[in-house]
């Protein structure tokens, strides 16, 4: 799958994440044969998909923390009705999200178990002792970033779905006892699940940028990685930069007028 066609995915899904109503991301494979950049293809493609997840995941899971926050605030004002209902398709599609998320991680498994176990198989059948060498070691420090990628997944999804729990509960209170009274309650305990929220976050970005680096590093030749979709600024030329920070240099003065005479003669000179 090309590469292009995923990092327009994703920044489309970054501004998509915000409506509730957005179903899951999804990806589709179909596999034309079983060779081994075929099986490296559908590895990038499913880490890919951690990526998006993961990106999505951070905004499901805080637009349902603040609304609980909304619900139970000192300045909440509104219908309570609404709100609570409002709090519920809220961590309801949070919940959603934190299947989605988990969902990535044995297709990864798979995909993962094809490409080294291909990759492996395939070390006997050089002939030259130090290219072996080489792709083993190229073997070995791809398996590690990716079980690295895996155990951030696997993190991401516990903390996502302990804070989905949690949040759950908290709603759960509230569906027979949504007043004043119970809301103050039940205020300090939702406030303090803030650093549960921005631990999540911290375990989601880890994934994302791992996901990056993976997919920077081992993008197949000819297709458009993410940092090319992203351009940084074009970095002055050699000199540039020590020229830039030297202050102007001063202005000429205006040269003298010329004397008619002067003038003549310089038309004068040289000439038949």
């Amino acid at each position: 799958m090309d590469r292009r066609l995923i990092v327009h995915f994703a920044f489309v899904a970054a501004l998509a994440v915000g409506a509730s109503s957005c179903s899951s991301t999804s990806f589709s494979f179909s596999r034309t044969s079983d060779s081994g950049l075929t099986n490296v293809d559908e590895l990038l493609t499913r880490i890919e998909k951690v990526q998006v997840e993961s990106l999505v995941a951070k905004e499901r899971a805080r637009a349902a923390y603040d609304t609980l926050l909304a619900s139970v605030s000192p300045e909440f004002s509104g219908s309570a009705v609404t709100q609570y209902a409002e709090l519920e398709k809220a961590i309801d599609v949070s919940q959603r999200q934190a299947k989605s998320l988990a969902e990535t991680i044995p297709a990864l498994k798979a995909s993962a178990a094809s490409v080294f176990e291909r990759w492996t198989r395939d070390l006997e059948s050089f002939g030259n002792t130090r290219m072996r060498q080489r792709s083993q070691e190229r073997m070995e420090a791809t398996r590690e970033h990716y079980e690295l990628i895996v155990r951030q997944a696997l993190a991401s999804q516990v903390s996502f779905e302990a804070l989905n729990a949690d949040l759950k509960d908290h709603a759960l209170f509230l569906e027979h006892d949504f007043n004043a009274e119970s809301a103050a309650m039940i205020y300090d305990d939702v406030a303090a699940l803030e650093a549960r929220v921005a631990e999540l976050d911290g375990r989601l970005d880890a994934a994302i940028q791992s996901s990056k680096r993976y997919i920077a590093s081992r993008a197949l030749r000819g297709e458009v990685e993410l940092a090319e979709e992203q351009p940084a600024p074009p970095k002055p030329g050699k000199g540039q930069r020590r020229k830039a920070k030297q202050p102007p240099a001063e202005q000429t003065p205006p040269a003298a007028p010329v004397s008619p005479k002067l003038a003549a003669a310089d038309d004068t000179d040289g000439t038949d």
